[in-house]
């Protein structure tokens, strides 16, 4: 079985959601590409070591896991 194209999908799919975070941690103002809301980066949720990026509607989000 030839898995390339699922490959480059996933490292696509990998580099897009990182330049996303780079630039809402450097304070960038990003939009939801579905319904084009605002995106918001929580690091200080709840539970120690986790964070979010989500539109209000909730088609994006996105959980993250921290470490120091």
């Amino acid at each position: 079985m030839d898995f390339s194209g699922l490959n480059k999908k996933a490292s696509d799919s990998f580099h897009q959601q990182r330049n996303m975070l780079k630039k809402l941690a450097q304070g960038k103002t990003l939009k939801c590409e579905k319904c084009a809301n605002i995106l918001t980066l929580d690091l200080a949720t709840s539970e120690p070591g986790k964070g979010v990026v989500k539109c209000k509607q909730g088609c994006t989000d996105i959980a993250l896991e921290l470490s120091v």
